[in-house]
C-alpha cells in the first residue's frame, strides 16, 4: 500500500499567484497545481489575498498581462477558497526593516509552521543567504522555514517523491 508523505506547508506570495495567473505553463502555475493533488498545504490569509486584489485590479498590471481575464481571477479566487488553508490574526513576530510590506508573507508562514515561503522576490529570498544582521536573525529564529523560488519547490517535491519511490521498492 502506498503511504505519502505529509503535504508539505507553504506560503506562495503575491507575485506566485501573479504569474500562475498569467501562464498556465510557469513554474507558478505548477506548484499552484500541487495544492490540487494535496502535495502541498497552501496556507493563506485575507490580508495576503487583500493585496493579490488589489494588485489585481491595477490598470497597469492588468494592461501588461492581458492574458489574465475576469474569469481566471474568479477561478483563482474559487480555488483558494476551496483549497487552502486559512489563518486568521497572524501575530507580527518577525519586522523586515528591508521590506517591511514582505512581512505578511513571513509572519503568515511562521504562524502556519510551513516548511516553504515560495516567493521570487529577492528581498525575501536574500532572508535565506544575506549577511545582514537581520538576515542572519531570520536563519536564527525561523530555522524550519526556507524561502524558495518556484522551480526550488517543484524540485523539492520531485525529491520527495523520488524517497517515497525508493521507500516502497525495499
Amino acid at each position: 500500500m502506498s503511504r505519502q508523505p505529509e503535504p508539505l506547508g507553504v506560503v506562495f506570495d503575491c507575485m506566485v499567484f501573479l504569474q500562475a495567473a498569467a501562464n498556465r505553463n510557469s513554474a507558478s502555475a505548477r506548484v499552484l497545481a500541487l495544492v490540487e493533488t494535496g502535495e502541498i498545504k497552501l496556507f493563506v490569509s485575507e490580508e495576503i489575498l487583500n493585496e493579490l486584489r488589489e494588485v489585481l485590479s491595477r490598470p497597469k498590471v492588468r494592461s501588461r498581462l492581458k492574458q489574465i481575464s475576469d474569469a481566471d481571477v474568479i477561478a483563482l479566487y474559487r480555488r483558494l477558497d476551496r483549497r487552502a488553508y486559512w489563518l486568521r490574526d497572524v501575530p507580527r513576530t518577525f519586522q523586515y526593516s528591508r521590506d517591511p510590506k514582505d512581512e505578511l508573507y513571513i509572519n503568515l508562514a511562521v504562524a502556519a509552521g510551513a516548511a516553504y515561503l515560495v516567493s521570487r522576490d529577492t528581498d525575501l529570498l536574500d532572508l535565506m543567504t544575506g549577511s545582514s544582521a537581520e538576515c542572519k536573525e531570520f536563519r536564527q529564529r525561523f530555522r524550519g522555514l526556507k524561502i524558495i523560488d518556484p522551480p526550488s519547490l517543484l524540485t523539492e517535491i520531485q525529491r520527495r517523491r523520488e524517497l517515497v519511490r525508493r521507500t516502497e521498492g525495499k
